[in-house]
């Protein structure tokens, strides 16, 4: 009895952990915000290898305008601009240690009618491999130099979109998950009588 209820309780710590290590990347936060909205955007980077990070770029698209980037102890940033000074890119360059993260902010104002806003990133290492997070998220192309970018939609009304925070697929896999820990632990319980 004691080890069918353990490794349930195992298994559904599993299920709820499995799914945010399996979509560990470059994300970029929020993932809706209103129209023409002035906001402090999030860029949550993991380092996933044994090599350190030294560096991270993100892209600024064309219709993310007043970016300013939010200064990080132990880290220097650049940035470039365009013809009419808008930034076009952000790097910040220092040091994130094999299996730590960090967090980078910026503020800068949404754009003013419904969109996406792709945010494509990419990570050097100290080894010198690059990761690309500038694949669309739709789809398998993602290998160990590249992943899915991030996505911030601009909705007129956010209060009727669905989970703001996780993709659906996510969702749906800690369920099947969750799923499939409760019929183990069922069976074990069952067998043990």
């Amino acid at each position: 009895m004691k080890k069918a209820i353990i490794s349930g309780f195992l298994a559904v710590i599993a299920a709820v952990t499995l799914p945010t290590a399996a979509f560990a990347h470059v994300v970029v936060t929020p993932k809706e915000t209103s129209p023409a909205q002035r906001l402090v955007f999030n860029v949550s980077v993991p380092n996933e290898k044994t090599a350190a990070v030294t560096n991270l770029k993100v892209l600024i698209p064309d219709e993310v305008t007043s970016v300013t980037p939010t200064s990080k102890d132990g880290w220097t940033i650049t940035t470039t601009k365009n013809a009419d000074s808008e930034v076009t890119s952000i790097t910040w360059t220092g040091t994130i240690p094999a299996g730590e993260r960090q967090d980078f902010s910026f503020s800068a104002q949404a754009p003013a009618t419904p969109t996406e806003i792709a945010w494509k990133a990419y990570q050097t290492y100290a080894d010198g491999s690059v990761v690309h997070w500038d694949q669309a998220p739709t789809g398998d192309h993602e290998s160990d130099d590249a992943g899915p970018y991030s996505i911030t939609k601009i909705v007129s009304n956010i209060s009727d979109t669905k989970n703001s925070e996780q993709d659906s697929s996510e969702i749906w896999g800690a369920y099947v998950i969750a799923g499939l820990a409760l019929v183990v632990s069922v069976g074990a319980f069952v067998r043990k009588k």
